[in-house]
């Protein structure tokens, strides 16, 4: 393996080098070591200029380290929500300028960090490059142009995308271009418009966009024209989406914190003649420019032990790098551990957490009912099953032999699987096990008394239905596994999530035991260092071909051109689509709402699809006209009333089949200013909205399934606080600390 490593070394008020490696074609990674032994003259050579801008790439690692990604980046959309009760709830102990929210906010704006790990500081070594660049830039930066313009295009393109994540958080924000190497004497940083910050980061990311190199041209892991392309495209559609919300800020471009709607304001990013036009041109580039999709959409997230053959598919526009746990420095990737269920039982006979299923770090967070039902059509959307993981066959992890064993066998004496019950094994028998064809199971009788589960069996597995599609409290218990649905039904009564590994016995409710669900499998990493460590390996693909043409597809429709859209949303259509021969998951075929309407031999092992299903889920203009079966299906909010709106709606449905976990679907719609609908409409555990979520018999304390929602989300929470300890640091330009009425006009609305 050829390796290739950069030392680079950073100063400022805190010392700390940061090395990058590159292995060739494999693996790249970030490091990070103490020193104190670097002045700023070492950034005027050409190697430490050239150290000082790769390391600024840490900020496209920032979300997939440790949770206040995660937190800043799922929390709030209507997908996904943390198994965090304060969190998921939004609890104002948490959701406040001095609770966690505050905190985490702080963190991604990098003030009080030891480290210097975040947004600010990256920005500051930013300008600190640009100056240096553009003023006595050092050897070939100053006999090259063509190097130093494509250096100062990645700077360009870091800074912006730094810019990006903070006005995504908060809104308009404090915007210095200028490099600073001490502590201010004050701390008067008033905040830019994000007009003001927009234009700017439009304008830098247009000279990147000419100036950087196609992919393949330059070293793996850099950024590329088609990068800075699609980023620039975003750009454009971000800014038009805001565009309506202008007259939500005063005349002077400020907000008025005491002003109900004066979040959408926030939204307000400027406007140009022709940006629609502009996002389709860049993202026109991008489509055009040979980069192609995945032809399974599991082959973006596939590995196995020693492969990441995934990371270098060719619809990863940019991604954020890894390596080896060890060499991603203090707080390394934590993604692989935040979105995945604690399987662990040996009633399924999964008695530890394996390499193949991944492992839970903390509260974690897990999909709402919403981000299962998005998919409309989970028998013939094939992104269902490659997003999350439905079935898990028993396993367990081996300690001598340091890998994945098949599970035990269900004579094993160590066995400690579900047992048969009389009534669960007759059923089985008479209406079950006459096509139940799986090899594992070698046509085996069930027998009261005896261990379920065995070697290469199903172990646990969900079924996502609705309580119109409840399952049969009898037909559940009687699979040869163990089944959790989500509605089942007995003797004229309907339970919700009924758990338990001993028969379905337990409540969960909605605030009570959410960690065993359907969890994403994008990102189980089993190259972790050892079973049971949560520093992933994996890198993270933050820009993907499917984005940009989901990109170009709003901006068509927004334009009024639905044709042109249909085809851009019709090509991930395609992609996701089950292809003839391809095997679907056993609880799809024989037990999920529209099995029934496959054909028999689809619905035998090995549940091999008869034909391509594209046309089962290829998109019209129907599926926004607000009366057909397929627009039905998807579920608008209220507020969604024109086909106009419904189709925006549509569009961020569509990312949230394609994007599920990935920390994107929550820009859109929080850009798209359909954040707060979408949540109160869809986050049953956020909204709190009544009645609109269908009620089950088993409510717990108030806690289960009543059909109301149990959280506090409002207008407020569209933009995070900026934290206590930030605002009370603050100055006016004269030094002088800011007075209560002040502080309070700095903070954003509602806090």
């Amino acid at each position: 393996m050829n390796t290739k490593r950069l030392h680079i070394k950073l100063a400022g008020i805190f010392l700390l080098t940061l090395i990058i490696s590159i292995f060739g074609s494999c693996k790249k990674f970030l490091d990070e070591e103490m020193v104190s032994t670097i002045t700023q003259d070492y950034f005027e050579t050409e190697k430490g200029l050239d150290e000082l801008i790769v390391a600024n790439y840490n900020i496209l690692r920032w979300k997939y380290g440790f949770m206040e990604g995660p937190f800043l980046f799922e929390t709030g959309n209507d997908i996904v929500e943390p198994q965090d009760n304060s969190w998921a709830t939004y609890s104002p102990a948490v959701w406040s300028a001095s609770g966690e929210a505050g905190t985490y906010a702080n963190n991604l704006m990098g003030y009080f960090q030891q480290q210097l790990l975040g947004a600010y500081p990256i920005i500051n070594d930013c300008n600190k490059a640009i100056e240096i660049i553009s003023g006595k830039a050092p050897g070939k930066y100053g006999t090259d142009a063509g190097y130093a313009q494509t250096r100062l295009s990645e700077i360009y393109f870091l800074r912006a995308y730094a810019y990006y994540l903070l006005v995504t958080q908060l809104g308009d924000v404090p915007f210095p271009l200028k490099s600073s190497n001490a502590l201010p004497a004050n701390f008067y940083l008033p905040k830019a418009t994000s007009a003001e910050i927009y234009a700017r980061l439009i304008q830098d990311v247009r000279f990147a966009v000419d100036h950087l190199p196609l992919a393949g041209q330059t070293q793996k892991g850099r950024i590329t024209k088609s990068a800075a392309a699609h980023f620039l495209a975003k750009l454009y559609l971000t800014r038009s989406q805001g565009a309506a919300y202008k007259t939500y800020r005063n005349a002077d471009g400020s907000i008025d914190p005491n002003r109900q709607e004066a979040y959408l304001g926030l939204l307000y990013k400027g406007e140009g003649t022709n940006d629609l036009d502009s996002a389709i041109y860049y993202a026109d580039q991008v489509i055009t420019s040979g980069i192609s999709l995945a032809g399974d959409y599991w082959d973006l997230f596939k590995v196995s032990r020693g492969d990441w053959s995934n990371e270098s598919n060719p619809e990863i526009i940019l991604q954020a790098s890894y390596g080896n746990n060890l060499d991603n420095g203090r707080y390394g990737m934590r993604t692989d551990a935040a979105f995945t269920a604690d399987y662990r039982n040996a009633a399924w006979n999964i008695p530890s957490w394996t390499w193949n299923y991944g492992l839970l770090k903390g509260q974690g967070f897990l999909s709402t009912d919403w981000g299962y039902d998005v998919f409309t059509d989970k028998e013939n959307d094939s992104r269902f099953e490659k997003s999350f993981q439905i079935e898990y066959e028993s396993a367990s992890f081996d300690n001598a032999s340091q890998t994945d064993g098949p599970g035990l066998s269900y004579t094993n004496a160590r066995n400690s699987s579900l047992t048969w019950q009389a009534s669960d094994a007759a059923y089985f028998n008479t209406l079950i096990k006459p096509g139940y064809k799986r090899p594992s199971w070698n046509a085996r009788e069930a027998k009261a008394g005896e261990h379920k589960i065995g070697t290469g069996d199903l172990g646990l597995v969900f079924l996502e239905n609705t309580k119109e599609t409840a399952i049969a409290y009898e037909e559940a218990l009687a699979q040869p596994y163990v089944l959790y649905p989500r509605w089942v039904k007995q003797d004229g009564k309907y339970y919700y999530r009924k758990t338990g590994a001993d028969r379905l016995n337990s409540s969960t409710g909605l605030l009570l035991g959410r960690k065993v669900r359907p969890s994403s499998r994008k990102f189980i990493d089993p190259n972790r260092s050892t079973v049971d460590n949560h520093f992933g390996t994996r890198d993270v693909a933050i820009f993907r071909l499917a984005e940009t043409y989901l990109i170009r597809a709003e901006a068509y429709g927004r334009k009024g051109d639905y044709g042109k859209a249909i085809d851009d949303i019709n090509v991930l259509r395609a992609r996701a689509s089950y292809k003839a021969g391809e095997k679907r998951a056993e609880v799809l075929a024989r037990l999920y709402p529209g099995a029934q309407n496959l054909q028999e031999a689809e619905r035998t092992y090995p549940y091999e699809s008869a034909s391509n299903t594209f046309d089962k889920i290829r998109v019209n203009a129907s599926y926004w006209d607000g009366s057909s079966a397929a627009s039905i299906a998807e579920n608008y909010p209220p507020e969604a009333s024109t086909p106009e709106k419904r189709f925006i709606h549509f569009i961020y449905n569509e990312y949230s089949r394609e994007f599920n976990s990935e920390q994107i679907v929550y820009e859109g719609i929080h850009h798209a200013g359909i954040q707060l609908e979408r949540v109160l409409h869809h986050s049953q555990l956020a909204s709190s909205k009544s009645g609109n979520w269908p009620s089950s018999d088993n409510p717990v304390n108030g806690n289960g399934q009543d059909g109301n929602g149990k959280g506090v989300f409002s207008a407020t929470h569209t933009f995070k606080p900026f934290p206590q300890s930030y605002i009370n640091m603050l100055t006016n330009e004269q030094g002088t600390t800011l007075d209560a009425s002040e502080r309070s006009r700095y903070q954003n609305p509602g806090y």
